[in-house]
C-alpha cells in the first residue's frame, strides 16, 4: 500500500477541503472534479478522502480518515465494489507501464457505472493522471461525465489539466492545490520521515517546490549530492572539471538509474527556474532577462525530452551542463 497516498489525514489544502466539505454538506455535490496541482502535490490523496467520505455516508471526514471503518479497509484492500481507479496500466505483451491511458482502460468507467450500487449510494471513479489520457480515452470519458447515472462521483486528477480536451474541463468543477507552505512540508515530511536531520530537511523544503512527493523521491533517489556536485561544476569558474563532469554524468545516465535521472534533471531545471525568477525581481535588463528565460527553456527542453524519449541521456546532460555553465 501507498503509505502517502493512502494517508489518513491530510495537512494544508484548507480551502480546498472547505469547498468539498460545503458541496457535500450542501447537498449540491458536482458529479465531476477536476483536481489540479504540480506532481506530488496530494491530488490523488485528496480524491482518495472524498471517495473514503462518500462511501462512508460522511461517517469518514475529508481530511481525517479511521483507517479501522470497514469502508475504509475495502478502500486500501482496492476491493470497494462501488469504487474503480483508472490510471495507466502495463502493456499485456511487454509487461511494462504504458505511457497513456488506454481506451480499454476508459471503457471500464462506462462498465462499471451501468452496474448497481452494492450500497445504494454512490459510485466512485478515480481517473489518476488524467493527463495521460490519450485523445479515445478522452472522448470515451467525455460521453459519461455529460451524462453520468445517478449518484456518480467521478474525481479527475491532472497535473497538466490543459492537454485535456477543453470540453471536458468544462464539465467539471476546477479544484487547484497550491504547494505547500513551508510549516506544513516540514510537518509532513516529518511524519513521513521522523529520522531527517535538519540541513536534509531545509533542503528538501526549498528544492521541492511545496510537493511532497516529490521531495519523497529526492530523498528516495539520494540525489541532493549529486545536485551540489552539479551546482559546484556550473560554479566553478574558470576552471572547468571536465572529467568531473564525465564521471557525474556516467554516473547518472545508466539505464538502471533512470529515477535518479530524471529526478535530477528536475531538480536542475527547479534551480534553473530559480535564478531565472530571482534575476527577474532583481530587475535586469529586459535583454538580460530574456536571455536566462531561453537558456531555462532550451535546457528543460533538452532534459525533458532525454528523460522521456531514447536519447543519449549521458550526451544530453553534457551538453546542458556545458551551455549552462559558459551562459549563466
Amino acid at each position: 500500500m501507498n503509505d502517502l497516498l493512502h494517508s489518513p489525514t491530510l495537512i494544508g489544502h484548507d480551502e480546498s477541503l472547505k469547498q468539498i466539505i460545503n458541496a457535500f454538506d450542501s447537498g449540491r455535490m458536482p458529479h465531476a472534479w477536476l483536481i489540479t496541482g504540480v506532481e506530488g502535490i496530494g491530488k490523488t490523496t485528496l480524491a482518495y478522502h472524498i471517495a473514503h467520505h462518500a462511501l462512508s455516508s460522511g461517517k469518514n471526514c475529508v481530511g481525517n480518515i479511521d483507517i479501522n471503518h470497514p469502508v475504509a479497509k475495502l478502500i486500501y484492500a482496492e476491493a470497494h465494489p462501488d469504487m474503480l481507479v483508472v490510471r495507466r496500466s502495463p502493456d499485456h505483451k511487454t509487461g511494462e507501464m504504458r505511457n497513456v491511458i488506454v481506451i480499454e482502460d476508459a471503457l471500464s468507467v462506462a462498465s462499471f457505472l451501468h452496474k448497481t450500487s452494492s450500497h445504494g449510494g454512490w459510485r466512485i471513479v478515480i481517473i489518476d493522471e488524467a493527463h495521460h489520457l490519450n485523445r479515445s480515452s478522452m472522448n470515451a470519458l467525455l460521453k459519461i461525465i455529460e451524462e453520468p447515472p445517478p449518484s456518480t462521483l467521478i474525481l479527475i486528477t491532472a497535473t497538466t489539466p490543459g492537454v485535456l480536451l477543453p470540453t471536458l474541463r468544462s464539465r467539471c468543477r476546477l479544484l487547484p492545490l497550491l504547494p505547500l507552505q513551508e510549516n506544513n512540508l516540514r510537518l509532513v515530511l516529518m511524519r513521513h520521515q521522523p529520522d531527517l536531520d535538519e540541513a536534509t530537511l531545509k533542503q528538501l523544503i526549498d528544492r521541492s517546490g511545496g510537493s511532497v512527493g516529490f521531495a519523497l523521491k529526492v530523498l528516495k533517489s539520494e540525489t541532493l549530492p549529486l545536485l551540489g556536485d552539479v551546482l559546484d561544476i556550473l560554479n566553478s569558474r574558470p576552471h572547468f572539471d571536465v572529467v568531473r563532469l564525465h564521471k557525474l554524468a556516467d554516473q547518472i545516465s545508466r539505464k538502471a538509474d533512470q529515477e535518479s535521472f530524471n529526478t535530477l534533471t528536475s531538480l536542475l531545471i527547479e534551480h534553473l527556474r530559480g535564478i531565472v525568477y530571482n534575476q527577474a525581481l532583481a530587475d535586469l535588463k529586459l535583454g538580460q532577462l530574456g536571455l536566462k528565460i531561453e537558456l531555462w527553456d532550451k535546457a528543460r527542453s533538452d532534459l525533458s525530452l532525454a528523460m522521456t524519449s531514447n536519447l543519449d541521456r549521458k550526451l544530453a546532460f553534457i551538453n546542458v551542463l556545458t551551455s549552462l555553465r559558459s551562459s549563466l
